[in-house]
């Protein structure tokens, strides 16, 4: 099973990539798939462009078994709707694609875009890094009946990484560093760059 884990990736940091090695030993799933947003709805425009993202995605991927990157929302151009998104790699797939998202996101579902079809459409892992997986479950069962625990979706509970695109581009912007927090490759794009400044 491949998993499509999507996102701003503005930058990509160790949190994104130590969630998705997460689900892949987890879950024994065969690839995590990283598709970064031409533009995220709900979200400031991106501080980096979709190509200097998609890159700092690539670089940082670059040998790791299990990852790759898709730019299918990047090709797309727009607002990068989920539900557009499913609709291709349903096509793509002849199957239900199986997105990776966050818990907070996901007690928004009803605000995304076309939920009723989305869900009809794709299956969800649903990353818990707060323990919130009674709310989740609460939540899904009111909005979202339909949607059967373990089938449509599954909540994986896995470790807290406190790092942040958003904290990682203040960094750059007040000239502190940013090792350890973003892959080395990724760093000296930044640098090189002058991304974020």
């Amino acid at each position: 099973m491949k998993v499509f884990f999507g996102g701003s990736f503005d930058p990509v940091h160790l949190g994104h990539l130590l969630v998705a090695r997460d689900v892949l030993e987890e879950l024994k799933v065969q690839e995590v798939v990283f598709v970064p947003a031409y533009q995220a709805p709900l979200k400031e425009p991106h501080k980096a462009s979709p190509e200097e993202r998609l890159h700092m995605l690539k670089l940082a991927i670059e040998n790791v078994n299990g990852f790759s990157v898709s730019s299918i929302e990047i090709n797309r151009k727009g607002i990068s709707y989920t539900v557009d998104t499913a609709k291709e790699l349903f096509q793509e797939l002849k199957d239900k694609p199986t997105f990776l998202v966050g818990v907070d996101s996901v007690l928004n579902l009803h605000l995304w875009k076309d939920p009723a079809t989305l869900v009809k459409l794709a299956r969800f892992i649903i990353v818990d890094r707060g323990s919130k997986g009674k709310e989740v479950k609460a939540y899904l069962k009111e909005r979202f009946p339909e949607l059967i625990e373990d089938t449509d979706y599954i909540i994986l509970s896995i470790r807290r990484i406190d790092i942040s695109s958003t904290e990682i581009r203040r960094r750059v912007k007040e000239g502190k560093s940013i090792t350890w927090l973003v892959p080395a490759c990724v760093e000296s794009y930044i640098l090189s760059k002058g991304l974020y400044k």
